[in-house]
């Protein structure tokens, strides 16, 4: 069997053996401004994606690097979702980076994950992608009247995904509404490309 052999700067950084394959990996793409994204939607994605975005914002502006001369930063996404607030925490940075933000989609980019892919600036994947839209889920325990409030909120929350959606692709406001009772599967050969959630097949 071939021995692997690390980098050796990434060796000197963490001093000993990564934990694993996927930890260097993901260390490699980050010289390369791509971000390996393969997990549930969580606060941990502050870390995967917002910081670096911020950071490589940063040195672009630090060096003086004019936007359209900057590296392109890359997300490669395979998501089954999770939390909406999280998701938008990561959305609001993609969508507000100078530095081009290009997503690609992978394998399966459903519900929050699906919204992250529709965020960057360009958008590609591969053909039997698979993405998912619907509407968000919730569970509420508490008193009549907090319930009463968690649910307005989440209703908002609702909406914004709705507008989110219907500003950033192909999809109308009419298509939207009769579709967000549904579980909205498609391929990104097919609905996900006429549909403008990814502007080009890889």
């Amino acid at each position: 069997m071939k021995r692997i052999e690390f980098d050796k700067e990434y060796l000197e950084l963490v001093a000993n053996l990564p934990d694993s394959l996927e930890e260097y990996q993901f260390y490699l793409g980050l010289k390369e401004r791509r971000i390996f994204f393969n997990y549930d939607v969580d606060t941990t994605i502050v870390n995967k994606i917002v910081y670096w975005i911020q950071e490589w914002n940063r040195e672009d502006r630090e060096l003086n690097i004019p936007v359209d001369k900057r590296k392109t930063i890359q997300i490669y996404i395979t998501s089954n979702g999770g939390d909406v607030v999280a998701g938008f925490a990561a959305i609001d940075a993609i969508k507000s980076s100078e530095t081009k933000v290009e997503t690609i989609g992978i394998g399966s980019c459903a519900s929050m994950g699906a919204l992250l892919l529709i965020s960057g600036h360009y958008r590609k994947a591969y053909p039997n992608t698979v993405i998912l839209l619907h509407d968000g889920s919730m569970a509420v325990q508490s008193t009549s009247k907090k319930a009463k409030n968690t649910m307005n909120f989440y209703d908002r929350l609702d909406d914004r995904i709705k507008q989110f959606i219907v500003e950033n692709t192909n999809i109308s406001k009419e298509l939207y509404t009769e579709k967000e009772d549904e579980e909205w599967y498609m391929f990104a050969d097919d609905e996900g490309l006429s549909l403008g959630i990814v502007h080009e097949i890889i």
